[in-house]
């Protein structure tokens, strides 16, 4: 079973990445995670923000994510130590 966090969303960098607020963690989590952790949602690639449709696609998933409370299903963290999960709005 896959670590969960859950959080309100504090701010949005593009249009696939975010960062939550961590408020609460699964009781048979593996890991440890910091206050807050910058996601990375899975099986998305959005447009990086210089690129054409970088700042809509970014303004977008801000008018879905900030402020609501996520509950993020870790897969794993790249390269940049950003979780990669899947999210699901609460």
């Amino acid at each position: 079973m896959a670590d969960t966090i859950r959080g309100p969303v504090t701010n949005v960098v593009d249009g696939d990445t975010f960062d939550v607020h961590v408020t609460h963690t699964g009781k048979n989590n593996q890991y440890t995670y910091n206050g807050v952790e910058r996601i990375r949602i899975a099986s998305i690639d959005a447009p990086e923000l210089h690129s054409p449709g970088g700042s809509r696609s970014r303004d977008l998933l801000e008018r879905k994510l900030k402020g609501r409370e996520v509950r993020c299903y870790v897969q794993s963290r790249d390269v940049y130590s950003r979780i990669v999960a899947g999210v699901e709005v609460l």
